[in-house]
């Protein structure tokens, strides 16, 4: 992962569901610095934070990328799989046969090269379901949600649970306005 990757988790926000849109939570992390870490040491630090499952799907904002997938079954499965953006959509968000709610819940995502307008862009429709990304904020802000806490611990586990590197490499204070807000294009 590089610096300008987008790191996020989504959610249902079911506080705010209606018949004709679905709003999804987003929390998101971008790094200062590159990270790199192999399968195997994933794979052994979700085991060690007692995780069955991880998919990593990383997204290439490329239409003529298709897939790419690595995968360890032990000491606990990790998939991780290289998306095109145009594959993406056609068979992870427009695709019948994957639900994507059910692996939404055990998965993370890295945009490569993107920011939040970008996500705002991609999460439109998810299976024939209009959805608008939103983001995570309620009158329970000052308490770790659910959503936090699993991506504090995915981060942790990208940085072989390294909590030094994980707090230097948090680009938060340094941000520019363009990576965490909707532009207006």
């Amino acid at each position: 992962m590089r610096n300008s990757d987008l790191i996020f988790l989504l959610t249902i926000n079911n506080n705010s569901r209606s018949e004709n849109l679905t709003h999804l939570t987003t929390k998101m992390a971008i790094i200062n610095n590159s990270v790199e870490n192999t399968l195997s040491n994933i794979a052994a630090a979700s085991k060690f934070m007692n995780l069955d499952t991880l998919y990593i799907c990383s997204i290439v904002i490329d239409d003529t990328f298709e897939c790419e997938v690595l995968e360890l079954e032990e000491p606990c499965k990790v998939i991780y799989m290289e998306i095109g953006i145009k594959f993406f959509m056609e068979r992870m968000l427009d695709n019948p046969e994957h639900d994507f709610w059910v692996y939404n819940k055990d998965t993370l995502y890295i945009l490569r090269d993107g920011d939040y307008s970008d996500l705002k862009d991609l999460f439109t429709v998810v299976q024939a379901e209009k959805v608008n990304v939103v983001r995570g904020s309620s009158q329970k802000s000052h308490i770790v949600s659910p959503i936090d806490l699993r991506l504090s611990c995915y981060l942790m586990i990208l940085y072989n649970m390294d909590y030094s590197k994980v707090a230097s490499s948090n680009s938060f204070n340094i941000l520019t306005k363009n990576r965490y807000l909707p532009s207006s294009r």
